[in-house]
């Protein structure tokens, strides 16, 4: 069993030389921090300007991170994809190695977020099968705009070769900033987001104003009412349906919550805050 595992895996490797992927693997890591630059960029700043009055903004910091961790991912995946010979191959074993680079990502997040490493682990039991089904049709497009790279290469004019490629280009904008879209606020997370921005802006008439937050956690909050603010709003990573909202002040101070997300109209009472603009546990 283990010489007939050995001897596929040699057949792999012995198909071609490096220097003979390299051509695909390029592009299709080129392509895939594109997208990924897009991706990032279109999310971040999207809802900032779809909803001017809830106060958002976007944190550089935080987005550099982002763009860089999500690059690098997304450079190798294409990488790992176009490294197979055969499109099948490239397809469903670039979709497998996906799969399971996503689920070593969320577990390292988890990790570090503070989340338990057990629930986790039961978790792919779960998900395993939608996540290397997942895998495998974004293999599937990285392959397919590696192949318009290599068809648009071997056109013999440089304006053939030269209006596809630009066309590839466009499409692959394109993926990015599709996706970026479904980054829009859905109506749970803009119910919360309103409430947020109602209780910093009317805490003078709200009746449960001394009931909102913890102010055993976060003392300072108090002094900070009236003051200008912007918020950072991203998904938890901690509670499913909750999300991570930064309050930052004017003068610096930062208040960061674990907010449950809401219905309309529903009443804002948290118990989850921390000084700063990282919580780690609930």
């Amino acid at each position: 069993m283990i010489t007939r595992i050995k001897a596929g895996i040699l057949k792999y490797f012995q198909q071609e030389t490096l220097a003979e992927r390299v051509h695909r693997m390029i592009p299709g890591a080129i392509y895939c921090a594109l997208a990924a630059t897009i991706y990032i960029l279109v999310s971040a700043v999207i809802n900032v300007i779809i909803y001017p009055d809830l106060h958002l903004a976007v944190y550089w910091i935080g987005l550099l991170i982002s763009w860089i961790e999500t690059g690098i991912v997304l450079a190798l995946a294409g990488a790992i994809v176009g490294w197979f010979t055969e499109d099948h191959e490239g397809i469903v074993w670039g979709g497998v190695v996906l799969a399971v680079l996503i689920f070593i990502g969320n577990l390292v997040t988890a990790l570090i977020s503070g989340r338990s490493a057990t629930l986790m682990g039961q978790s792919i039991f779960l998900t395993a099968l939608p996540l290397i089904g997942a895998g495998i049709l974004v293999a599937w497009v990285i392959r397919m705009a590696i192949k318009r790279f290599i068809q648009a290469k071997q056109q013999k004019t440089p304006e053939s070769r030269r209006k596809q490629l630009v066309q590839l280009t466009l499409v692959v904008i394109s993926v990015g900033l599709v996706v970026g879209v479904f980054s829009l606020f859905g109506t749970s997370s803009l119910a919360t987001i309103r409430s947020m921005n109602t209780t910093l802006q009317n805490y003078t008439t709200d009746p449960l104003i001394d009931l909102r937050f913890p102010y055993e956690k976060v003392p300072a909050l108090r002094s900070h009412f009236g003051m200008n603010y912007s918020l950072y709003v991203h998904t938890s990573t901690l509670m499913t349906g909750s999300l991570d909202i930064t309050i930052h002040f004017e003068d610096g101070y930062n208040v960061t919550c674990l907010v449950p997300q809401l219905e309309t109209n529903g009443q804002m009472l948290l118990d989850a805050c921390v000084e700063g603009t990282h919580i780690s546990s609930p």
